[in-house]
């Protein structure tokens, strides 16, 4: 059972990049399990995590609720007039 506690063992500073790497894109098994262990029996990494998730998630909505939709994004008659005006002195 030592040998495997061993294996698993990672400090908080290997822990934190796992933990902002997830976040981003799913991890390997074996990182993922030794991630879980540790978050286990780290309380201050727990939390860590869990304030992450929550930045995360709000810079996510932030992100989409200051993007303009599709239809929302329209350029004014003016703009278009110009930029048909640059491409027919470019051309």
């Amino acid at each position: 059972m030592s040998w495997m506690i061993r294996r698993l063992r990672l400090t908080c500073e290997d822990t934190t990049p796992l933990i902002s790497e997830l976040m981003d894109h799913n991890l390997p098994w074996r990182k993922r399990w030794r991630l879980k262990f540790h978050l286990m029996i780290c309380g201050v990494c727990s939390i860590y995590k869990q304030q992450l998730e929550i930045i995360h998630a709000l810079a996510r909505k932030l992100g989409h609720e200051e993007a303009p939709s599709q239809n929302e994004a329209v350029l004014s008659e003016q703009a278009k007039i110009k930029i048909k005006d640059t491409l027919k002195q470019s051309s």
